[in-house]
């Protein structure tokens, strides 16, 4: 299984560094998710993870080997990346969107493989589009058009998928449905790193949390570990109730309150 870690990294735009020297493992055939407060610095983390951003300083390793000195198809057989916003892609069908996965695997201009259609009808059917793709995008709903860029990461055949908030703007139900299957894709073997604000979510469907603030990860733990009051006011100024679903050890907080000085 691949394995990911980070040395000493430190990301910046126009020579102001935004990410400051973080070294992490990031635990294999797990979910792990990014939390903290806005502009902390997670998706520039996740950026130089899959290899969109350079690094100012440090180095990210793939297989122990420096993702920088890899070639572009080589990092994407290895890490599928879903960013906040995918463009859209008008007129494309569910299906042919699904296929741009498969793209690290081509030679020229061989065209798909027996085994590539193997893996965009696994992809279309691990997340339940089977009946969608020859539907266009722009003709799905949220939670739907959501599931294709998964799908599309998916047909990637990667061990590790990064995620950058793939719930954002999705209603309740709609969220639920994404969480609940990318923990079916975990059960399957991937290894999933993510960003995501709801923290009872991140509890719920994390087994590993790492913290930002500021642009450092200030800690990394369980579920269990990372949610009590002294972490979270440290890391989102708040004061917060926690209680513990019934057959479950993971925390959830049921309410809190702003504090301005600590």
């Amino acid at each position: 299984m691949t394995k990911l870690k980070t040395t000493d990294l430190s990301i910046g735009y126009n020579k102001k560094i935004v990410v400051n020297d973080i070294t992490v493992e990031i635990p294999n055939g797990q979910i792990t998710s990014l939390i903290g407060p806005n502009g902390s610095g997670k998706s520039t983390f996740l950026k130089a993870l899959a290899r969109i951003l350079d690094p100012a300083k440090g180095e990210v390793f793939i297989d122990g080997e420096n993702v920088q000195r890899l070639d572009t198809k080589t990092v994407a057989q290895k890490i599928a990346s879903l960013s906040q916003t995918s463009s859209q892609i008008n007129g494309l069908t569910v299906e042919e969107i699904v296929a741009y996965g498969r793209f690290p695997y081509q030679k020229g201009f061989s065209g798909l493989k027996e085994q590539d259609h193997q893996l965009i009808n696994w992809a279309l059917e691990a997340t339940n589009l089977q009946k969608l793709k020859e539907r266009t995008l722009t003709t799905l709903s949220g939670g739907q058009q959501q599931r294709v860029w998964i799908a599309m990461a998916l047909a990637q055949d990667t061990d590790i998928l990064i995620l950058d908030e793939p719930i954002t703007f999705l209603d309740p139900a709609h969220q639920l449905e994404i969480l609940e299957l990318l923990q079916e894709i975990n059960r399957q073997g991937k290894t999933i790193l993510m960003t995501i604000h709801d923290l009872n979510h991140a509890s719920r469907f994390s087994d590993y949390l790492l913290g930002m603030k500021k642009g450092e990860l200030i800690f990394q733990g369980t579920p269990k570990e990372i949610f009590t009051a002294d972490k979270l006011l440290n890391l989102f100024d708040i004061q917060a109730t926690f209680a513990t679903l019934p057959n479950s050890d993971k925390p959830l907080v049921i309410a809190y309150d702003l504090v301005k000085e600590h």
